[in-house]
């Protein structure tokens, strides 16, 4: 029988654990995430033990991205809200289709942003057949 793997997320910044828990409710089953520090999230997503990053802080892009921008490289992360660019699908949409596995948001975004993102990750995944395991 083939199973569906779970989407693997690290989460890091401002609230993590919390977070963690509305990115795990927004994938129905479908998503495991972890609320790590930066530096230790990003280096899990780069060796391939976590598929995505969730970076949070006051602004958006500054310290939610910084180590995962050191970590992956600029062309794989995504500032998807700060506090003068709200968080919208078609954003997070694009992000996700350019192969960005890194996003950056305002905290106070958090509640609009990990759902948004979750959804466009999973319709992302499940537009390109899914992965599963053996």
């Amino acid at each position: 029988m083939v199973k569906e793997r779970l989407i693997r997320i690290v989460v890091a910044g401002v609230d993590a654990p919390s977070m963690a828990q509305l990115a795990m409710n927004a994938g129905g089953g479908r998503v495991e995430a972890a609320a790590l520090g930066d530096m230790q999230g990003a280096r899990l997503v780069k060796r391939g033990q976590a598929d995505y990053y969730l970076g949070t802080c006051w602004s958006g892009g500054g310290g939610a991205l910084a180590a995962a921008t050191a970590i992956l490289g600029a062309n794989r992360v995504g500032i998807v809200g700060t506090p003068g660019m709200v968080v919208t699908q078609d954003r997070v949409r694009l992000a996700v289709g350019e192969g960005r596995i890194a996003f950056g948001f305002a905290y106070e975004q958090t509640t609009a942003a990990i759902p948004l993102i979750i959804s466009e990750i999973l319709a992302y995944r499940d537009s390109q057949g899914g992965d599963t395991d053996d």
